[in-house]
């Protein structure tokens, strides 16, 4: 997930929206409706004591900013800064019905404090690329500690890590991948309660806060109903001002490993490369397909995708396919076009097909999320030194250009033929990129 830059007082609200609707958009209530977030009444300043119940959803079908996997759904609550000694938030459900599921807690400005794994929560983190049963009761303690780490169902807060401005809070996420039979509905979301140390519990659904989670819902709508926008760059698309770097051809993709992302989702390992529509009439991208976690071969990684996306901001998600609906060729691989215009009649024997976004300048997403760890060519265990073409071998996502005369000559001899066909006749180029 790419962030944005942005100058203060603003960072902590829109790297909210521009993060959690980046992985998609949200689905905000109005505060009073009685909907998420709440029941109805007025809005307040003060500081969180006890905790706000989910506020929003946010998924790529209700906006689009900041490279969505339309797969995933974030569900959004806010918790106090800080609490008592002794006291804690409990979050209980029974595991969802969905390809993965994780919690993680961030402070007001997206900085990643605490979080866990499904695999975590039930004690099977040795194996995580293994999809956890659905239906299974779990309680999850968030404690406040600046000196603990989170570990299986105990979910860890720095209580020393503040708020800049009233109300004070942090962010409890709740992600999911590909949920399925309601799982993400507001009804079967897990509950959150506030349990004091003398074991009074207050449920968050109907929180004394409800006046300060009010004005914090109101101050995202008030963002969003004024558009929201935001003249900082991403991570890729500028750096202070410097020369934006151009599209090349041979394209090829690079590990994603920066730390300073905001709402970072641990879990997850990233490939990106720039790309422009004019240096072909196709990208495709190939590699040897990862087993996955509800396939028939025993798990590499919990989940995996290919996105289409547009590089500028902001940043939009074209479409994305999932590991479950790729085509995967006699050798293993899969074969992915990105065009601006639908691949040359027969595509559709090996290759799976995104559509190129708006933007002149791309940028495809390669994802996966949790490997097992014997798994050494995933791309959690790339190698910074041998880089990771080397490293990941056939799990490599290759990519080169191609055009629609040579895809089609090629097409009969199968998807590794127009690959290295493509590869040798794409030659060298490279496309400005304009923006600063």
């Amino acid at each position: 997930m790419k962030y944005l830059w942005i100058a203060p007082p603003l960072v902590a609200i829109l790297s909210v929206v521009a993060l959690l609707t980046g992985c998609g958009g949200p689905s905000l209530p109005v505060a009073g409706s009685g909907g998420p977030g709440g029941s109805s009444g007025g809005t307040s300043t003060a500081n969180l004591v006890y905790g706000c119940n989910w506020l929003f959803e946010s998924d790529a079908q209700t906006a689009n900013i900041e490279y969505p996997d339309t797969n995933a759904v974030y569900w959004v609550a806010a918790i106090p800064d800080s609490i008592p000694s002794g006291d804690q938030i409990e979050v209980a459900s029974t595991s969802a019905t969905a390809r993965y599921f994780s919690f993680a807690i961030y402070t007001e400005d997206g900085e990643a404090e605490g979080s866990a794994s499904d695999a975590a929560i039930f004690g099977t983190a040795s194996t995580p690329a293994n999809a956890v049963a659905a239906g299974q009761d779990y309680t999850v303690s968030v404690i406040y500690s600046a000196t603990a780490a989170s570990s299986g169902n105990t979910l860890v807060a720095n209580p020393n890590k503040v708020s800049p401005r009233a109300p004070a809070h942090k962010y409890l996420l709740y992600r999911l991948y590909l949920p399925t039979s309601g799982a993400a509905d507001f009804g079967n979301l897990p509950v959150l309660t506030y349990v004091a140390a003398s074991g009074t519990r207050t449920s968050l659904s109907s929180t004394p806060d409800q006046a300060s989670c009010n004005t914090i819902l109101n101050n995202i709508n008030s963002l969003l109903s004024g558009g929201g926008s935001s003249s900082g760059s991403s991570s890729s698309s500028s750096s202070g001002g410097l020369t934006p770097a151009p599209a090349v051809k041979p394209p090829k993709m690079a590990v994603y490993r920066s730390s300073l992302g905001l709402f970072l989702n641990k879990d997850s390992h990233y490939m990106d490369e720039k790309i422009n529509d004019t240096l072909g009439d196709m990208l495709i991208v190939r590699g040897k397909a990862p087993a996955f976690a509800t396939g028939s071969q025993t798990p590499q990684v919990r989940y995996w995708s290919i996105c289409s996306d547009e590089f500028h901001a902001p940043h939009k998600t074209v479409a994305c396919l999932a590991d479950k609906d790729a085509q995967i060729d006699t050798d293993g691989y899969y074969n992915v076009i990105i065009s601006v215009n639908t691949p040359p009649a027969g595509y559709q024997s090996t290759f799976d097909y995104l559509p190129w976004g708006a933007d002149a300048f791309g940028e495809p997403i390669y994802r996966q999320l949790l490997a097992d760890p014997s798994f050494s060519q995933s791309i959690a265990s790339s190698s910074i030194v041998l880089g990771p073409a080397l490293s990941m071998g056939a799990y490599y996502p290759g990519t080169t250009y191609c055009s629609n005369s040579v895809f089609s000559s090629n097409l009969s001899a199968g998807a590794a033929a127009v690959f290295a066909a493509c590869k040798n006749s794409q030659g060298v180029g490279a496309v400005p990129d304009p923006s600063n």
